[in-house]
């Protein structure tokens, strides 16, 4: 009697943050970096209104997140990126001083903001109109600059105008520092918008 050969293949649960970023770097076309994507599940945590998981997977991962198959790499890499929204949401609902949010950094340590605060506007694009009273409100336009001043490649210099409060953000030192507390302050203001926008 044959049995049936076993599957060698093994069964990949979630990719490492290092794994991920591999992974991520071979696609064609090319897809965000984790720094990147790090920055956009941000913003949807602390969104005024939801973004459907559904939405924001395709805007990460393509068609690669539906047609993932059970055990396949791309599966793992979704789950991985499933599994950081809940990490955020979590950090920022029970416990915000956890909160860390995953920057680039060069060899010599230095912060690079730039893929993370693109990352977070391109977060913010997929709910702006929910987002546009919170961008004159000094409570929320504050943090909101501190994070969009930074962006460099996701909106025009029209954009750039409407969205950043220039004398609220300009001159900030070491702002990587306070992000995760501007973040946890949008989080907090965007509460109540996020409730009615869900009912």
């Amino acid at each position: 009697m044959t049995r049936p050969k076993r599957s060698h293949r093994r069964h990949l649960k979630a990719l490492t943050l290092e794994q991920l970023e591999e992974w991520l770097d071979g696609l064609t076309p090319p897809a965000p970096g984790v720094s990147q994507i790090d920055g956009f599940l941000a913003a949807l945590v602390v969104s005024p209104k939801m973004v459907h998981p559904e939405t924001w997977l395709w805007h990460i991962m393509g068609d690669r997140a539906k047609w993932a198959l059970e055990g396949s790499v791309a599966a793992a890499a979704t789950k991985t990126i499933i599994d950081r929204y809940n990490q955020i949401s979590t950090a920022l609902s029970h416990d915000p001083q956890s909160y860390a949010p995953i920057y680039m950094r060069t060899d010599d340590g230095e912060v690079l903001l730039e893929e993370w605060a693109n990352g977070f506007f391109g977060g913010m694009r997929l709910a702006l109109p929910a987002w546009k009273p919170f961008m004159t409100d000094l409570e929320t336009a504050v943090p909101l600059t501190v994070i969009l001043i930074h962006c460099t490649t996701m909106f025009s210099t029209e954009e750039m105008s409407t969205v950043v409060n220039q004398e609220a953000g300009g001159g900030i030192a070491d702002a990587w520092r306070v992000i995760p507390q501007m973040v946890s302050l949008l989080y907090e203001e965007c509460a109540k918008a996020r409730i009615a926008n869900s009912s």
